[in-house]
């Protein structure tokens, strides 16, 4: 899902940096597969539900079952 307007890439720094310093409050760790597809929703290339999977798809990757 592509964004009608684009966003500047002082917009895309601003968003993720305060989307990560609510997953650290939280006592998350943000990996750099959570943070390109947070990159990659801010900029519009995915939606909402693409990114949830995506990033599901990615913890499983790093957390497999014993």
């Amino acid at each position: 899902m592509a964004l009608k307007t684009p966003v500047s890439e002082a917009h895309v720094r601003r968003v993720l940096a305060e989307v990560e310093a609510g997953q650290e409050t939280a006592g998350a760790v943000v990996s750099d597969a959570d943070r390109e597809i947070a990159r990659r929703q801010v900029l519009g290339e995915l939606s909402g539900d693409e990114a949830v999977r995506e990033a599901i798809a990615a913890a499983l990757d790093r957390f497999p079952e014993k």
